[in-house]
């Protein structure tokens, strides 16, 4: 039976694995994934939005950025962090329950958008998260079957704090763990082991806290200002948004299944395990504080993916628990359908969709098509080499010319597509808070190029008046030409080309 199900779960992760290696190689980087690699064009300790290790990743699965042109290998660490997850949620659950209960708690695991696709194959913070925040959970099995092991407390203060070094959310473990100590298990408080893992975990993620000191904690003023609740006027839109996006993002199924675990196991119908009441003290008020959050202020939905992978544990014991079939019962069946007919849907809506499904007004093309932000920008690119060759051999344009943008997106995308090919140089001229990164960039490339003249590109579905936006910085402004892009054989967007010349300003640093 072991052998069994070991052998299943290794045709998973292999399968799973080369699907997204398919879905990764047919899809361009998205908005986030363009602004996270330029993350790893320059190391730091810590970055205007996030911590360090989603920039690692990059850098550790491109070879040192050999690989960066391709897309599947910017993504690649997101692919093998998602298959290591696996393997760590079906152990956990082997040694929570049994092989049976392991192996649908992985098969959940993949059945989750979140999970599978969001962070198992586009490359964001959440992508290395999620390898280190299934380990955690790991670790508190371990803890809570031999809670005086020193070596279980202080590799949990390791992957704890490699978690929060991913993306700050990971302190939500801690804050579950600590929550389960006061209410259930005050002994704990006088194990020397617990403090140690907890300085382990703070010195792992420290570098986030002194780059934020060096940096006047702009860090936290800026994702302050996105969850600081300012007035209590109900935001029903976003509550809506955030309630239905929790239950699309973490697959439906799932969804219904983790509830009907947590009903079950309240009426004491599963195993008592300790580790399963720590995941619901870190799961169930992440979920909520973002629900709550959400009626005063924006969220995104996919901040609640670790809430709900957290219960998934539960939900494979009570699969196991409650269903006679050993490997695919109806509600897997039914998640796994459910998911790979939402990517195949995605995929083709993205590659094939004939034109755009936004707005058709010429002057906002495709605006409000988030389909448009993994597509036509390889193209666009590709035809933009060609201008600027012409105006470099015309003399029009030095080659040395940079590139300039206001705001980080779509910034990162033409520095991605337009800027990386060709050697150029993108800077940011703005403010901070539309900046982001591109504010420490400035001051690693100020020296790269000439800004005496140099190129805007402004795509029809991110319009904006350049003329107004860049009068503070040059004193010409000269539409060049426009650059259509098509998908399925109709115009989808535009991308309006401009030559800007006269240099008065001065380049934005920190």
């Amino acid at each position: 039976m072991a052998a069994s199900y070991r052998n299943k779960i290794i045709g998973l992760i292999i399968i799973s694995f080369l699907i997204r290696v398919v879905i990764a190689s047919c899809t361009e980087l998205g908005n986030d994934e363009v602004y996270y690699w330029t993350y790893s064009q320059y190391l730091q300790w810590n970055y205007f939005d996030h911590p360090p290790m989603v920039a690692i990743w990059i850098r550790i699965f491109t070879g040192n950025l050999q690989l960066q042109q391709y897309e599947m290998f910017v993504r690649l660490g997101s692919l093998v962090s998602c298959g290591i997850a696996t393997w760590v949620m079906y152990g956990l659950g082997k040694k929570l329950h049994s092989e049976k209960a392991g192996w649908f708690i992985a098969c959940l695991y993949n059945t989750s958008v979140y999970a599978s696709i969001i962070s198992g194959v586009f490359i964001l913070p959440d992508s290395p998260q999620m390898m280190f925040w299934c380990l955690s959970l790991s670790m508190i099995l371990k803890i809570c079957n031999d809670d005086k092991s020193w070596r279980n407390w202080l590799l949990f203060g390791a992957v704890t704090g490699l978690c929060i070094l991913s993306k700050v959310h990971g302190i939500f473990i801690w804050i579950g763990l600590g929550s389960f100590i006061l209410i259930r298990k005050r002994a704990w408080l006088k194990l020397p082991q617990l403090y140690i893992a907890v300085l382990i975990s703070a010195a792992i993620a420290s570098p986030i806290l002194f780059w934020n000191m060096s940096n006047n904690f702009i860090t936290y003023k800026f994702h302050s200002g996105r969850v600081t609740v300012n007035a209590f006027a109900i935001h029903s839109d976003g509550f809506f948004r955030e309630f239905f996006g929790q239950i699309l993002y973490n697959n439906p199924v799932n969804v219904v299944i983790i509830i009907l675990a947590l009903i079950a196991w309240s009426k004491n119908k599963l195993i008592k395990n300790a580790a399963l009441s720590v995941y619901a003290f870190i799961a169930i008020p992440m979920a909520l504080i973002l629900l709550l959050l959400s009626l005063f202020r924006d969220t995104l939905p996919h901040w609640s993916g670790p809430a709900y992978v957290s219960l998934l544990p539960l939900a494979g014991v009570y699969l196991a628990f409650f269903t006679k079939e050993k490997s695919f019962p109806a509600f897997i069946k039914s998640a796994a359908g459910l998911i790979i007919v939402a990517a195949a849907a995605g995929i083709l809506l993205i590659n094939f969709y004939p034109g755009t499904i936004g707005n058709k007004s010429s002057d906002i093309l495709g605006d409000g098509d988030f389909t448009l932000d993994m597509s036509g920008w390889k193209d666009a690119g590709i035809k933009f080499q060609n201008i600027y060759l012409k105006d470099v051999k015309d003399s029009v344009m030095p080659a040395s010319a940079d590139m300039i943008c206001y705001k980080w997106f779509p910034a990162a995308h033409e520095d991605y597509y337009f800027c990386r090919p060709l050697n150029m140089q993108m800077i940011g001229l703005g403010i901070p808070y539309d900046l982001h990164e591109y504010l420490w960039y400035n001051v690693y490339r100020k020296n790269a190029g000439t800004l005496d003249k140099a190129y805007c590109i402004v795509p029809s579905n991110e319009n904006y008046d350049v003329h107004q936006t860049y009068a503070a910085y040059y004193n010409h402004i000269d539409s060049a030409c426009a650059i259509p892009s098509y998908r399925n054989g109709k115009l989808a967007r535009v991308f309006y080309v401009y030559r800007l010349s006269g240099w008065k300003g001065s380049v934005p640093f920190l």
